[in-house]
């Protein structure tokens, strides 16, 4: 059973997810800069280090997810909105409007009011520019960049260590080696 990942390796692995730069993620953790490669791959290497990383993802994920349908509703809201409040606002006398008349208009889908005298400009939301961001959420287009390149990393760092590994099991192989003939194979011929 592998040792629990510290806080600061924690922080270092949040870090990472987030720039995909092992130096600057050794920065936040206090791991000088001459070190922080190393020490970085080794933090990628622990064992717990992909189940931490799974973890965060997946809690991201939700709160994305629920950000998501706040945003969603949002823009569908924007996109069928009614202006028919605004109508009644851009009408309506200025002097005898009351605050709570003001409150009971839903002006929702109102970007920008200007009132003047005997002049009201309203300007709306753009539900085309709505429907284009609310057509890229369903779509799926939000990127998980930041997730992919950890995994990438992680594989690169496994991969990285399996060859140091080869290399030293081939360095201490290297005097067994020495005794064998250069010339290809012996043959003795009796």
């Amino acid at each position: 059973m592998s040792a629990a990942l510290t806080r600061n390796q924690k922080r270092f692995l949040c870090g990472y997810m987030k720039t995909g730069s092992i130096e600057e993620s050794a920065a936040l953790c206090g791991i000088p800069p001459d070190r922080a490669l190393d020490e970085g791959l080794k933090i990628l290497e622990h064992p717990l280090a992909m189940e931490f990383v799974t973890n965060l993802s997946l809690t991201e994920k939700r709160f994305a997810a629920k950000g998501a349908d706040k945003v969603e509703e949002s823009l569908d809201r924007l996109i069928s909105g009614r202006i028919n409040d605004a109508v009644i606002l851009a009408r309506a006398d200025p002097e005898t409007l009351t605050e709570e008349d003001i409150r009971r208009l839903d002006l929702y889908n109102v970007s920008e009011l200007k009132l003047g005298k005997g002049v009201c400009e309203i300007k709306f939301a753009d539900r085309l520019k709505a429907i284009e961001k609310l057509n890229e959420i369903r779509n799926g287009r939000a990127s998980d960049g930041a997730a992919q390149s950890f995994f990438d990393a992680i594989g690169r760092a496994a991969e990285a260590q399996q060859a140091e590994a080869q290399q030293t099991e081939f360095r201490q192989a290297e005097p067994q080696l020495a005794e064998f003939p250069q010339n290809g194979c012996e043959t003795s011929a009796e």
